[in-house]
């Protein structure tokens, strides 16, 4: 082996060498932690939803919210911990609006906003309530036609005003819209009649629940859907994780003396419903 041969495999070895040795170094170093990722300020937004209305006894609302927003502690923000719920029962996509502008320094800071809102614009409870009394009444049909054909055409565009606005409020913030569950199973536990105003309440939440995917698609929000969660626990199933009125109620299990919880998930909807959805798709 001559001398040019011996210094070009010295060169070599000596650059292996130094190549493992700082491979070496940097697995001998100790690891560092990585920092813990900020705690999500979560504000959450909309009607009786997510208030939590259903739920068990009221709460007191925030500060600046009307007295009767029938929070409760069972509400889906608060099993997700909150930073604020605004959630107010009847409140409808304007009314959003409002407490978005009433709370814009909150807003500000969110870096993620929930919002369940669109039943009230279309008058379920009417609906719900209507049709519940009697599936082939009159009052039953118009009130059908008024949400589904009248007001439900309307409300992507009340859903772009307000998402707009929510986004200004929160310009930091991932907003995600929520749906509605189907308030009835259809069962032998309901008669003829009751079935009949199941269907038609359930197809009324799909088109409902579909409206607010799109317009929450083409606003560029996020949504979470929560009817497969309740499927097999509506009104008539035999685990019902909605608060029904008397005469279809079961007590201890979905009864209240508030009038103003019937249709309104329990406080097990909230937490295995709503609140399982969400943190299925990691919201907040």
């Amino acid at each position: 082996m001559n001398n040019l041969t011996i210094r070009r495999w010295s060169g070599r070895l000596a650059g292996a060498v130094a190549a493992i040795a700082l491979t070496a170094g940097f697995t001998a170093a100790p690891a560092t932690a990585a920092p813990a990722p900020p705690t999500p300020v979560y504000i959450a937004l909309g009607d009786s939803y997510a208030a939590g209305t259903g739920g068990g006894a009221y709460t007191a609302s925030a500060a600046g919210l009307p007295a009767a927003c029938l929070q409760t502690a069972a509400s889906y923000p608060a099993v997700r911990n909150a930073t604020m719920n605004l959630g107010c029962f009847g409140a409808k996509t304007t009314d959003v609006i409002d407490v978005a502008n009433g709370y814009s320094g909150v807003l500000a800071t969110a870096t993620v906003v929930t919002v369940t809102v669109g039943g009230n614009d279309i008058d379920t409870g009417q609906v719900a309530f209507a049709c519940t009394a009697s599936a082939s009444s009159p009052a039953c049909s118009a009130a059908l036609y008024n949400s589904v054909v009248v007001k439900l055409r309307e409300l992507p565009g009340k859903i772009k005003e307000m998402l707009t606005t929510v986004k200004s409020k929160a310009p930091n913030a991932r907003i995600v819209l929520t749906g509605y569950p189907r308030l009835f199973t259809v069962s032998a536990g309901l008669t003829a009649e009751q079935n009949q105003a199941a269907r038609s309440m359930n197809s009324a939440a799909d088109l409902l629940n579909a409206t607010i995917a799109f317009s929450a698609l083409v606003n560029r929000a996020g949504y979470v859907s929560v009817a497969d969660k309740f499927t097999g626990h509506g009104i008539g199933s035999a685990n019902p994780w909605i608060v029904a009125p008397a005469g279809l109620c079961s007590l201890a299990i979905n009864c209240s003396l508030s009038p103003f919880d019937a249709f309104h998930p329990t406080a097990t909807g909230y937490r295995d419903g709503y609140a399982a959805a969400l943190a299925a798709a990691r919201v907040p």
